[in-house]
C-alpha cells in the first residue's frame, strides 16, 4: 500500500552556489554527478534545529566531547548486540583519520597493510602517507557480489603483514558481510597474528534483508585485535561535519592510538558533535524513510541499469552507491563513455582498482536516477 512519507527526498537542491565539490567537479554543466558518497537530500529538521539553537548561542570556541554524546552511542550500539565501555570510544573529524591512525597505530616501519581490492582509495594510500607499505588482494564477483577471496588472502600472508583493512559495508560493492565471511578472516588474521582495522562506516543504511555484524563483537582475537570506525556522516547526510569514532577494547592499543593522535589530528567542530547527538537521538524517523526512499532507488537503477546490453549491477546489499559491471561493453573507458556521452558523472572504477566497473551514488532525488538511467540507455544504444 501506497504510504505518505513525512519527509520530502524528491526536492532538488541546488547545491553549486554553496561551492558543492559534487557538483563542481565536472566543468560540463550538463553532466549529472552521481560519483562521491554525498547524498542531495536536506539533513533531517530534528538536526537542523539544533544547530541553529547552537548558532544562536553566538559563540564557536573549542568544544570537548559531550560525555552524553559517548553514551548515545555506545546505547546505540548495544541496540545491535554490541555492549562496548564509553573509555573505548575516541572520537576523530571523520573515518578517514581513523584509517591513517590506524596504520600508525599497527605499523612499524617496513611492517604492511593488506586491503581487499577493489576499494576505497584512502585505504590503499593510507599506508603511503605513513610510509608504510601495502599488499591488495583481488575480490570475487560472484554474481555481482564482491567476496573476499580467502584463498589469496591465505597465499598473500607474510611475517611482514601486520594488519587487515577490512570495510564493512563494502565500499564501493555494497557488501554486508555475514558472520561466517567475517570468522574466517578472523580465523586467517588470528594464525598470522594480524590486527584489523574494520571501517564500518555504511553500517547504518542496509537495504537488503541482511544484518550488519561489529567485527569486534564478533570474537575474542577480534575484541582485542581491531579497531571499529564508525560514525553518522554517510547516513545522516553531514559530510560536511566530519565526526566518526573509533571503537578500540584493547587498552594498549587504544593509548597508542591516542598518544598518534596528538600535533596531528584537529578539533572536531562544535557544530559537528551537535549534529551528530541530534542524529543518533532524534532523527530516527528520517532514517527509516531514507532507507525506504533508498531502495525505491535502487530498484528503479537497478532494472535500467540491467536493461542495457554488457551492463550489470546486483547490489548494492547497503549504502546508495552502485557498483556496476561494465565488463561486457568492450569499452576502454566505460567511465568516461558515461561522463562524456551519456552526461552521468559516475565515479570511474580505476580510482577504486577496477577501470572495468563504475560507481554510481543513487542517495539524490528519484528524478536524478530516472533521469540518469534514461541517459544511459539512449548512449549505450548509439554506442556502435
Amino acid at each position: 500500500m501506497f504510504r505518505i512519507m513525512k519527509y520530502n527526498f524528491d526536492t532538488f537542491l541546488d547545491r553549486k552556489k554553496f561551492s558543492s565539490e559534487k557538483w563542481l567537479k565536472f566543468k560540463d554543466p550538463e553532466v549529472i554527478p552521481m560519483w562521491i558518497a554525498d547524498m542531495d537530500f536536506s539533513a533531517p529538521p530534528e538536526i537542523l534545529e539544533p544547530l541553529r539553537k547552537r548558532i544562536d548561542q553566538a559563540t564557536f570556541g573549542y568544544s570537548t566531547v559531550p560525555e552524553s554524546l559517548t553514551h548515545t552511542l555506545v546505547e546505540r550500539i548495544d541496540k545491535n548486540g554490541w555492549k562496548i565501555d564509553p573509555d573505548w570510544v575516541t572520537w576523530m573529524p571523520g573515518a578517514v583519520v581513523g584509517l591513517n591512525l590506524s596504520c600508525k597505530t599497527f605499523l612499524q616501519p617496513g611492517d604492511m597493510a593488506m586491503t581487499p581490492s577493489p576499494i576505497y582509495q584512502p585505504f590503499t594510500s593510507a599506508p603511503e602517507n605513513m610510509e608504510r607499505g601495502m599488499v591488495t588482494t583481488v575480490m570475487k564477483d560472484v554474481n555481482g557480489r564482491l567476496e573476499l577471496d580467502f584463498d589469496e588472502i591465505e597465499n598473500l600472508m607474510s611475517d611482514d603483514v601486520r594488519m587487515f583493512f577490512f570495510c564493512n559495508p563494502h565500499n564501493p560493492g555494497g557488501t554486508v558481510f555475514s558472520k561466517e565471511e567475517i570468522l574466517k578472516l578472523i580465523e586467517i588474521c588470528e594464525q598470522h597474528k594480524v590486527l584489523i582495522c574494520s571501517d564500518e562506516i555504511h553500517c547504518d543504511v542496509i537495504l537488503d534483508a541482511k544484518s550488519h555484524l561489529h567485527l569486534g563483537n564478533v570474537n575474542d582475537y577480534a575484541k582485542d585485535n581491531s579497531i571499529t570506525l564508525l560514525g553518522p556522516c554517510k547516513t545522516f547526510n553531514l559530510a560536511g561535519l566530519p565526526i566518526a569514532a573509533s571503537i578500540i577494547p584493547n587498552p594498549d592499543i587504544r593509548e597508542d592510538f591516542r598518544r598518534n593522535m596528538k600535533g596531528i589530528v584537529s578539533h572536531i567542530s562544535t557544530m559537528a558533535f551537535v549534529a551528530a547527538e541530534a542524529a543518533y537521538n532524534d532523527a530516527g524517523p528520517w532514517h527509516k524513510e531514507l532507507l525506504e526512499y533508498l531502495r525505491v532507488n535502487k530498484r528503479i537503477l537497478s532494472e535500467g541499469i540491467n536493461s542495457i546490453d554488457g551492463l550489470c549491477l546486483a547490489g548494492p546489499e547497503a549504502g546508495y552507491l552502485a557498483w556496476i559491471d561494465c565488463r561486457e561493453t568492450g569499452l576502454i573507458s566505460p567511465g568516461d563513455f558515461m561522463i562524456e556521452q551519456a552526461k552521468v558523472g559516475v565515479h570511474k572504477g580505476e580510482w577504486f582498482g577496477n577501470k572495468d566497473y563504475v560507481r554510481l551514488n543513487f542517495g539524490c532525488p528519484k528524478s536524478l536516477v530516472e533521469e540518469s538511467v534514461s541517459r544511459l540507455q539512449k548512449a549505450f544504444s548509439q554506442k556502435n
